[in-house]
């Protein structure tokens, strides 16, 4: 596919990702100069009928969310390459890594940054669930982080619009079994709810490096979802509060209704763990049993966990997933340590000293300020500073408009506060229209997102044909808003330098084609006839009249004369002395259109054509006739007039 161009305008840079419905490519778009995702659907799934129209329908849902912590989605095509009908999604380019290779290269997330994380999917949810669309693949791989750590949530192009069929195992393509909701395992109906499930798991695989379910085979991952209780983050994690724990629980219960019933729960429930410290959940100090002697065995594990000396391969882990046959001692003996890690790190929460007071300060004011400026004053603190762009055309990018949480606001140091960032509305480049008709221009602007406003006056153009765009306004690669209006100039073609025409009767063609030939003009067709009054050789015709101005490098037409006709009556020799000549006159409808014409002479039981040609307008016609002779004057094939001689 490298160097493949998809719609006219996408062209395939390089493979960057694959799964389990397509390939991702790096390309560039062309029309607006700027780089994209494709992802290519897989031509196996060609010859499903309903599945090329369930994505090509699930597609288009998808690009109708739009939200900062959502990879936008531009387009949506299919191309006929060779024998094969590519299907194609034209994503937005994020550069950044997944939020999975984060945690395969680092190990467990920090839990102010995991939160932080689970927030931002949390918030592009709330946006597609407002829509009535369920993701139903969220997982670690299909959540980018960028450089500046925001998170944004990609293939929706695979999600279904709520309250369609179901999703069954048999279905490969939708998300993977590590982070299904039991109702998926089981083929059933899923709704929102499904994803809050699979935002858990993801939620615990940051808070422990891994996730919960694990087995041989894809089925027994599914029946694990199902049957197997989840073990909580701090048994794999020691340093996993109980309140992280409640929250990891309630996200992820067997049952959708036990969940949380919503993305803005969670949203609440994290704020007030990150801004307030506020155990919920049943974690209180009575809760939890203390025994001295657990805790000092405990602390051997946290201090290992905190000094790093435990590498980030997980050997810390509670279990070794893949030897499920260890002794029932060995077994015992970490079943033991890890609920002494658990005895102390719920000791160690539940009756912590309180904070000294450097370490609780008020968050500053940072509104107004320029981003740069206002991560340097909150990281100075010892905050940690996440950012959300938001599009505005009335303020000078990379200013702070929001914060959170707001000025005064006594948090813990190594808390996050949440700016939201001024950047400009994303504007697009002016298409060349140049040359395309008003229907292709109109397409194109669309596809640009502009529209097509005034179509102004012709202009004349020698370069562009009659009725193509000469030009547009505002002008070709002009950087525009979306949505703008863009006139349009078509083309009257080239301007027509005129010439006068000169008096050609009575002289030779060899003087007439001087005459026009001075004057940028040419002899067009020359024709000869019988003329009674005009002398052989001269012109008694010409197709334009004197004094008219036609286009330069026109053809006039002319008629030489024969002279007098000498007629010989092949059954009786008639003296030509006996013969007159008579003016019949011709007319033609005034509209400066060439009609034909024919004159038939009537002698006695004989009729004869005896003229016929072209005029441009009325003449007399000279003929030799006599007394008795009667003429029909036709006109376009049909008879205008009959003449007879006295």
């Amino acid at each position: 596919m490298i160097g493949t161009i998809l719609g006219q305008r996408y062209e395939i840079l390089e493979k960057i990702g694959s799964g389990g419905m397509g390939n991702v490519y790096k390309a560039h778009d062309r029309r607006l100069d700027r780089i994209v995702a494709i992802k290519i659907l897989k031509t196996e799934y060609n010859a499903d009928e309903n599945f090329i129209r369930k994505f090509k329908r699930e597609s288009l849902a998808a690009a109708s969310i739009s939200h900062p912590n959502i990879v936008s989605i531009y387009d949506v095509g299919a191309e006929e390459i060779g024998q094969d009908s590519i299907y194609y999604i034209v994503m937005e380019y994020i550069e950044g890594r997944t939020l999975k290779e984060i945690i395969m290269e680092e190990g467990p997330i920090a839990p102010n940054r995991a939160l932080n994380y689970t927030i931002q999917i949390a918030e592009a949810l709330k946006v597609a669930h407002g829509k009535n669309i369920v993701h139903r693949d969220i997982k670690s791989q299909n959540i980018m982080v960028t450089r500046d750590n925001r998170v944004k949530v990609t293939d929706f192009g695979i999600a279904r619009v709520a309250g369609n069929s179901t999703v069954t195992m048999t279905n490969s393509v939708m998300g993977s079994v590590h982070y299904f909701s039991p109702e998926q395992a089981k083929g059933a109906k899923v709704d929102h709810r499904s994803d809050i499930y699979s935002m858990g798991i993801v939620l615990y695989e940051m808070l422990t490096g891994d996730v919960p379910y694990d087995a041989e085979n894809p089925i027994s991952v599914a029946l694990m979802h199902i049957q197997n209780p989840l073990p909580p983050p701090s048994s794999i994690n020691p340093i996993i509060t109980p309140s992280l724990d409640y929250l990891v629980d309630k996200m992820t219960k067997k049952d959708s209704k036990d969940r949380y019933s919503n993305v803005d729960e969670i949203i609440k429930n994290i704020k007030d763990l990150l801004m307030n410290r506020k155990p919920f959940g049943g974690a209180t100090k009575s809760t939890i049993p203390i025994d001295k002697g657990d805790i000092q065995r405990a602390q051997v594990v946290q201090k290992d966990i905190l000094s790093g000396q435990i590498p980030k391969d997980k050997k810390y882990r509670s279990k070794d997933k893949k030897k499920k046959n260890s002794g029932p001692l060995l077994g015992a003996f970490v079943a033991i340590l890890l609920f002494l890690g658990i005895l102390f790190v719920g000791y160690k929460f539940l009756t912590r000293e309180p904070k000294p007071d450097d370490m609780i300060i008020p968050v500053p004011s940072v509104i107004g300020m320029n981003v740069e400026e206002a991560k340097t004053i909150l990281e100075e603190k010892e905050f940690i500073v996440a950012l959300t762009n938001k599009e505005v055309d009335d303020r000078e990018p990379n200013i702070v408009l929001e914060q959170d949480p707001e000025e005064g606001t006594e948090i813990e140091k190594g808390s996050t506060v949440q700016l939201v960032v001024s950047t400009p509305v994303e504007e697009v480049l002016v298409p060349n229209v140049q040359n395309r008709s008003l229907d292709e221009a109109r397409k194109i602007l669309s596809d640009a997102g502009l529209a097509l406003g005034s179509i102004r006056d012709p202009e004349y153009s020698d370069s562009v044909d009659e009725d193509l765009v000469i030009r547009t306004n505002p002008e070709i690669g002009t950087s525009v808003k979306p949505g703008t209006e863009i006139d349009i100039f078509p083309s009257k073609g080239p301007k027509e330098e005129l010439a006068v025409v000169p008096e050609l009767r009575g002289i030779t063609v060899k003087k007439a084609t001087q005459y026009l030939e001075e004057r940028g003009l040419e002899v067009g067709e020359v024709s000869e006839e019988y003329h009674s009054s005009v002398e052989e050789g001269l012109i008694f015709y010409q197709k334009y009249q004197s004094g008219n101005n036609i286009p330069v490098g026109t053809k006039v037409d002319v008629k030489v004369s024969l002279g007098p006709e000498k007629i010989v009556d092949e059954e009786t020799e008639v003296n030509s002395n006996s013969l007159k000549n008579i003016d019949l006159k011709v007319d033609v409808p005034d509209d400066n259109e060439t009609h034909s014409f024919q004159i038939h002479r009537i002698r006695g039981n004989d009729k004869t054509t005896i003229k016929s040609g072209s005029l441009d307008q009325s003449n007399v016609i000279t003929v030799d006739g006599k007394k008795g002779d009667v003429y029909q004057i036709f006109i376009d094939g049909k008879i205008e007039k009959t003449i007879e001689v006295d």
